[in-house]
C-alpha cells in the first residue's frame, strides 16, 4: 500500500484499444489531460488518495494538517511553530515517558520555550540534626626506595605511577584497597611514597607487601612502614590539667610532624598539681648542668625567724638525710635523698651547723611527694626529662673545673701530683704533673655557655600535693665559680636610672642590667651578662655615658648560676588528660616512641608512648553539612544555607526551577503533563547568558640545567639544577553573565 503510485496518466492510452488510439486520438488525450489534472492539483481527490499514507506520517503530511496532529498529540501544551511541531510530535513519547522526573521538565522546557532550566530541591537546604556526615582520608606511608619495581620475569618493569587507579592488597594483613593518588614526602632528609586510597576494606600493618595485579603479573609495590594509630597516654608524667573531652592538640616528635589527636577521656580526680612560674631567669646557667630542685616534704611548724638556710641538711634519728630547698613562715620545703623519709615519730636535726640542734615544735611532716617535677636531664642527660629549653644572653666561656680538695695531702713539691694521696688525677694532657708543669698542660680548658634562663622543659606538675612546694634553680658547676653580680660606684647617679633598665659597656663589650639603686652611697646595683662583669670604665644607659670610679662583686647577690627565680604554687584542678584518639596521623612518626601533646603554643600538656604500626588516617572533613548553621568559621562569616522546615518551599517534597520564563507561563501547563502528583512546584528568575571561549597557539618547554659534571640525568633532591621555563600562549574569552534573582511567591 505504502508503494502507490502518485502518477498514472502516462498509462491511460495502454487502457484504449488500438482503434481508438488510431481512429480517435483527441479522445484519449482527453482522457489523459484529465488524469494528469487530477493528479496535479492538490485539492483534487485523486492527488490526496495517493497521498493518503504520507498525510497520516507527520514528517511528510500537509502543512495544513499539522494543526489536526498537534491537537491529538500536544493537545495540553504550549502551541509551537509549524516547523517545531513535526519534531516535538515524533519525541512527545520520550517527554511522557519522563513524566514526574527532573529530566522531563528539562525536556519540556527546551521544546517548548527553548530554554535550559536548573531544577533546585529545597529539601537539600532543610536543618537536619546530627544528619551531617563526618569523614576521615586512608594513606599508606611506604617504606622509602627506588620507585622501580620488576615482574615476576624481570622482563618489565612498573613505577608508583602504574599503581594509580589500581586495586592493591596487603601481603600479610589481607586488607583491600583501590590508589586514588600518590605524593612522596621529604621525611629526614628522604623522599618517602605516600599511597592515598579509596574504597579501604580491612586494615593494612606495618611490614605489609602491598600488591597489585598487572599485566597479569602480581607486583610488589614495596613495604608499609606504618603511620600513627594510637597513642598510650603515660598516666605517671602527670600532665596539665583543665583540658575536656574533644580538645585537639598536636603530637610533637623528634621524627615525625602533622600529627594530632582528639582527647577522649580525662580523669575526673581532684588532685593538687604544682604551678611553676619563671619570674627571673637569672645568669650563669648552663643547659647540662642546671637543675630544677623542688621540695618533695613539708614540715610544718612555727618559723618566723626564719632560722633556716637553703641547702643545708636535716637528718633525723634513722639516718634519713633532706636538703632544705626553701621555708616561710609556718613551713619549711625539704628535698629528700634518694629514698629516704621524714616522720613526725622521729626526731629531726640540722646536720651542717654547730653545733647541730634538734628541731622543735614540728606540728606535722607531710607525706612525701616527689611526682613533680620529674627526672632532671642534668641526671639523666635524655632529651625527654626536666632541663632548660632556651637561653638567652648567652656567652661562651673556658674555665678550669678541676677541683682542689683531692689534692689537699699532696706536697707542693712532689714529683707528681696526680700520684697518692691525691685522689684524682688533673685534667690536663702532662703527667706526671709537678711545679715545674706549665698551666695550659696541667690544666684542661672546658668550654661552657652560660646565659638567662628562658624557660623550662618536660616539667611534670604532679600530682595529689596537699602543701606548697619550695623550688631553687640551681647550676651547681657555675656555682663553684663564686661569680657574682657587680656594684658601680659612680660620681653622679642620674635620675633616669631605673630598676631593670639595660646598660651597655663599649670598651668590654659587655650588656647588663640594673638590678638595685642606692642614691645616698652613688653606686648602682648590676646583673652583667658576662662572666668577668664590667670593667671600671663608662657605661651607656638610654644614650647617655656615665662614669664608673670603682667596679666591684655584689656579695650580698646571688652567685651566677643560683640568681634565678622560680615561684611555684599548688593548684587544685581536674580534667588530665587520660586518653586520646589520633585524628590526623601525619608523617614520620616511629612506632613505640615518646611523644608529647602539645596545645599551638607548644605547652605540654601530656606523654604518651605512641603506635604506628598501620595505616594512617587524615584530618576529618563534612562530607555534607545538613546539620551546620550560620556563623563565624576560620574567622569568615559562614552560610550554611539550611533552613528550617516550613511544610511550604522547605519539604521533603518540593522543587524549584530556575529560569527566565515566569512562573505563570508554564505553571499549569506543566502540572497537566510532566509534574509528579504530590510535589509542590516553585518558580525563580534567573537569567544566565553563554560565554564564548576562543582558543590559540599555546607554547611551552622546561629546560634542566645539570651543573654538576657527571650528574645524573635528572636533577634530584640533592642535584641542584638551573630550571629554565619558556612558555607563550593566546587565549581570546569572553563573558557575558548577568545574574538577577526574582524570588515567585
Amino acid at each position: 500500500m505504502s508503494d502507490i503510485e502518485k502518477k498514472i496518466a502516462f498509462k491511460i492510452p495502454q487502457q484504449f484499444p488500438a482503434i481508438y488510439r488510431e481512429e480517435n486520438a483527441e479522445l484519449v488525450q482527453l482522457v489523459q489531460d484529465y488524469y494528469e489534472f487530477l493528479e496535479t492539483t492538490p485539492n483534487q481527490g485523486v492527488y490526496n488518495s495517493r497521498r493518503m499514507f504520507e498525510y497520516r506520517d507527520i514528517t511528510t503530511t500537509l502543512n495544513s494538517m499539522i494543526i489536526f496532529f498537534q491537537k491529538k498529540f500536544l493537545s495540553d501544551l504550549p502551541l509551537l511553530e509549524d516547523a517545531s511541531v513535526r519534531i516535538v510530535v515524533k519525541n512527545i513519547l520520550d517527554l511522557y515517558r519522563r513524566k514526574g522526573s527532573e529530566s522531563g521538565i528539562i525536556l519540556f522546557f527546551r521544546l517548548f520555550y527553548d530554554e535550559d532550566v536548573e531544577i533546585s530541591n529545597p529539601a537539600q537546604f532543610v536543618l537536619k540534626p546530627s544528619d551531617s556526615k563526618w569523614q576521615t582520608g586512608t594513606y599508606l606511608q611506604m617504606v622509602p626506595n627506588d620507585g622501580v619495581f620488576y615482574g615476576r620475569e624481570l622482563d618489565s618493569y612498573y613505577q608508583y605511577s602504574d599503581l594509580l587507579s589500581k586495586n592493591i592488597v596487603g601481603s600479610t594483613s589481607g586488607a583491600k584497597a583501590a590508589v586514588d593518588k600518590i605524593n612522596f614526602v621529604l621525611l629526614n632528609g628522604t623522599l618517602t611514597p605516600i599511597l592515598y586510597l579509596t574504597n579501604v576494606k580491612g586494615m593494612f600493618d606495618k611490614y605489609d607487601n602491598i600488591m597489585a595485579r598487572i599485566d597479569g603479573q602480581d607486583i610488589s609495590f614495596g613495604v608499609l612502614n606504618g603511620s600513627a594509630s594510637e597513642m598510650h597516654i603515660d598516666l605517671d608524667y602527670g600532665g596539665t590539667t583543665g583540658n575536656a573531652i574533644g580538645d585537639q592538640f598536636l603530637i610533637q616528635s623528634a621524627y615525625g610532624q602533622g600529627g594530632e589527636v582528639i582527647v577522649t577521656e580525662t580523669e575526673d580526680k581532684f588532685t593538687g598539681i604544682v604551678d611553676y612560674t619563671l619570674t627571673d631567669g637569672g645568669f650563669g646557667y648552663t643547659i647540662q648542668n642546671t637543675r630544677l630542685e623542688v621540695s618533695d616534704t613539708v614540715l610544718v611548724l612555727d618559723n618566723e625567724d626564719f632560722a633556716f638556710t637553703e641547702m643545708e641538711r636535716l637528718t633525723d634519728t634513722a639516718g634519713n638525710i633532706g636538703t632544705v630547698i626553701g621555708q616561710n613562715a609556718s613551713a619549711v620545703g625539704v628535698k629528700m635523698d634518694g629514698t629516704d623519709e621524714f616522720n613526725i615519730g622521729r626526731a629531726i636535726t640540722t646536720l651542717d651547723r654547730t653545733p647541730n640542734v634538734t628541731i622543735s615544735g614540728i606540728y606535722t611532716v607531710s607525706v612525701k611527694n616527689s611526682s613533680s617535677p620529674g627526672n632532671l636531664y642534668a641526671d639523666t642527660t635524655l632529651d625527654t626529662d626536666v632541663k632548660v629549653e632556651t637561653l638567652s644572653n648567652v656567652e661562651t666561656v673556658n674555665l678550669i673545673t678541676d677541683l682542689m680538695s683531692p689534692f689537699l695531702g699532696v706536697s707542693i713539691n712532689a714529683a707528681n701530683y696526680n700520684d697518692p694521696p691525691a685522689t684524682a688525677t688533673m685534667s690536663g694532657t702532662a703527667d706526671p704533673v709537678s711545679l715545674s708543669t706549665p698551666l695550659n698542660q696541667a690544666f684542661n680548658l672546658s668550654p661552657f655557655e652560660i646565659g638567662t634562663i628562658d624557660a623550662f622543659e618536660n616539667v611534670n606538675p604532679g600530682e595529689d600535693y596537699t602543701n606548697d612546694v619550695f623550688t631553687l634553680v640551681r647550676d651547681p658547676v657555675m656555682i663553684a665559680f663564686d661569680r657574682y653580680e657587680q656594684v658601680l660606684i659612680m660620681p653622679v647617679l642620674s635620675a633616669s636610672f631605673s630598676v631593670g633598665d639595660p646598660i651597655t659597656q663599649s670598651s668590654s663589650g659587655v650588656n647588663g642590667v640594673i638590678t638595685g639603686i642606692d642614691t645616698d652611697r652613688s653606686f648602682i646595683k648590676v646583673r652583667p651578662y658576662a662572666y668577668y662583669g664590667f670593667a671600671t670604665a663608662p657605661i651607656s644607659h638610654k644614650g647617655s655615658s656615665y662614669d664608673v670610679i670603682a667596679s666591684e662583686r655584689d656579695y650580698t647577690s646571688e652567685a651566677f648560676g643560683s640568681n634565678a627565680d622560680m615561684r611555684s604554687k599548688t593548684q587544685f584542678a581536674t580534667g588530665r588528660i587520660s586518653a586520646v584518639k589520633v585524628s590526623n596521623s601525619g608523617f614520620g612518626y616511629l612506632n613505640g616512641e615518646t611523644v608529647f601533646l602539645v596545645d599551638e603554643n607548644g605547652v605540654k600538656q601530656a606523654r604518651g608512648t605512641l603506635k604506628a604500626d598501620s595505616q594512617g588516617v587524615t584530618a576529618g572533613f563534612w562530607g555534607s553539612e545538613t546539620s551546620q548553621l550560620n556563623g563565624f568559621k576560620d574567622g569568615k562569616y559562614y552560610d550554611s544555607r539550611n533552613k528550617i522546615h516550613d511544610s511550604d518551599l522547605y519539604q521533603e517534597f518540593s522543587y524549584e526551577i530556575l529560569s527566565t520564563v515566569d512562573l505563570s507561563v508554564y505553571e499549569e501547563t506543566l502540572k497537566k503533563n510532566v509534574h509528579l502528583a504530590g510535589t509542590r512546584l516553585f518558580g525563580r528568575f534567573i537569567y544566565k547568558n553563554k560565554a564564548s571561549v576562543g582558543l590559540g597557539h599555546r607554547f611551552y618547554t622546561v629546560k634542566k640545567e645539570d651543573q654538576i659534571i657527571g650528574g645524573p640525568e635528572i636533577v634530584g633532591p640533592n642535584q641542584p639544577g638551573e630550571q629554565i621555563k619558556y612558555s607563550a600562549d593566546r587565549n581570546t574569552i569572553s563573558v557575558d553573565t548577568i545574574n538577577l534573582k526574582s524570588d515567585v511567591v
